[in-house]
């Protein structure tokens, strides 16, 4: 009689919830598939009771093209509709737009979709993928939020973001990846105390994120916009 190992005992009890998708080698926990979230690594502690599950060494969890990468992740609420993720250590994610690294961060899943990230570090850092080089988008901040489903990353606290070689310092600052537009500060007025500072950088990509754009990016005609 063959005794399944605790990974296999696991995921039969998850049923619908959990799927182990690859033979359990010696050592190393199951892919393990929930809702179209998919989630590796080397070993595990859960406990069915509490819905809290510990994944250590090489913990990757991806659903379509969005992974999340650390040493350790912590994930509860999985059996429900609602749930997070907290990761530590070497903490990266990916997706088509945007890759992000930091030191520990948390992400929330509701109705078997990864909704948000939170990424936190000594500063966790940003860059927009798929840009031409010219148009680099990269920033960082001790806080990056960012909304896959909207598309946006918002960066708090000593934050510094870069477009083309201009740069901007301020408090918060908001990027919309598909628009490629971005708010300084939100909501600041001359009482607040927030500034905005930014550095425009000779040869660099003329203006910001949502600055309008003139026919072909070509300069007017008898300008005189020095």
């Amino acid at each position: 009689m063959v005794v399944p190992t605790r990974a296999e005992a696991f995921a039969a009890l998850l049923g619908t919830l959990f799927v182990a998708t690859v033979p359990l080698a010696q050592g190393a926990a199951p892919d393990i598939n929930t809702a179209g979230i998919n989630i590796s690594a080397d070993l595990y502690d859960s406990s069915l009771r509490d819905d809290v599950h510990v994944l250590t060494g090489n913990v990757k969890i991806t659903q379509a093209g969005m992974s999340m990468e650390a040493e350790k992740a912590t994930v509860s609420g999985m059996q429900a509709n609602h749930g997070r993720m907290d990761f530590e250590r070497d903490v990266h994610i990916h997706s088509a737009q945007a890759d992000l690294r930091a030191d520990t961060a948390d992400a929330t899943f509701a109705n078997g979709q990864i909704t948000t990230a939170t990424a936190k570090g000594s500063p966790a850092r940003f860059e927009q993928l798929g840009t031409p080089a010219a148009k680099k988008t990269s920033g960082r901040a001790q806080i990056i939020e960012y909304d896959f489903a909207k598309g946006t990353v918002k960066l708090s606290q000593n934050v510094w973001f870069s477009y083309g070689g201009n740069e901007v310092r301020g408090d918060i600052v908001i990027y919309d990846l598909n628009n490629q537009r971005v708010v300084v500060n939100p909501g600041a007025n001359a009482t607040s105390g927030g500034r905005v500072n930014i550095t425009i950088k000779p040869g660099s990509v003329p203006g910001l994120p949502g600055a309008p754009k003139k026919p072909d990016d070509k300069p007017e005609q008898g300008g005189n916009n020095e």
